[in-house]
């Protein structure tokens, strides 16, 4: 005990520090039996709102805490309130991530685009100069010239894409879709590409799976 501090609040900070790792003490004090069947779900709702702030796409989220099950997505459509927190987290983190030191340098630009007009698709040309596929489409929608430059590079490329593919442009405007509205499969028609073409590429392209859950407000079962 710190000599001269009140011994009874000496004691009650003692409670709150221990709080912050004791998840059952933590509960008790919010006034939820940290034996009951309540305090199971609501450890996992506060454990998934955590993951979201923390960055966490609500699939990553979902596999860390329920192994990829549809508990959270479960939680979302039973009580309101805990889907407008996720969307208050989500929407949070995505402007933090936002004002972030931006790493799409000149040069990273230059070699971006040379990489579209050697035929490599977008995502992939992303990853070879140390870029997110997010951040060239966060570009493209605040920069016109850049937009421009991605169309010139990508209608003359030096090796096209394989017949009946959706091309950058459609992909493009399913990533606009998707940020504006979250939904994969409205967005996937919006932009005029079947929704099993989306699902597929999900499964095979690791990166682009992590960039449509950061587009995206809420999962949605490939099916």
């Amino acid at each position: 005990m710190v000599e001269g501090v009140d011994p009874i609040r000496a004691d009650i900070l003692e409670v709150f520090r221990a709080a912050r790792t004791d998840t059952g003490l933590a509960l008790a004090l919010a006034g939820v039996d940290p034996d009951g069947a309540e305090a199971v779900g609501v450890v996992g709702r506060a454990d998934y709102l955590r993951l979201l702030a923390l960055g966490a796409s609500p699939s990553l989220a979902s596999q860390i805490l329920f192994d990829g099950s549809g508990q959270a997505n479960t939680w979302r459509s039973d009580q309101p309130s805990f889907a407008a927190a996720c969307d208050a987290v989500a929407a949070a983190t995505a402007r933090r991530a936002e004002r972030g030191p931006s790493r799409f340098t000149p040069e990273r630009r230059r070699q971006f685009l040379e990489h579209l007009h050697a035929g490599i698709a977008t995502t992939k040309a992303a990853a070879e100069v140390g870029i997110t596929t997010a951040a060239v489409y966060q570009r493209r929608r605040r920069d016109p010239g850049f937009a421009a430059a991605m169309d010139r590079a990508t209608a003359a490329r030096s090796t096209p894409e394989p017949v009946g593919a959706a091309t950058d442009a459609q992909w493009t405007v399913f990533c606009e879709h998707l940020a504006a509205y979250g939904v994969l499969r409205q967005a996937a028609l919006a932009a005029g590409i079947r929704p099993e073409t989306v699902y597929d590429r999900r499964r095979s392209d690791t990166d682009f799976a992590k960039q449509t859950d950061h587009l995206s407000l809420r999962d949605e079962p490939a099916s």
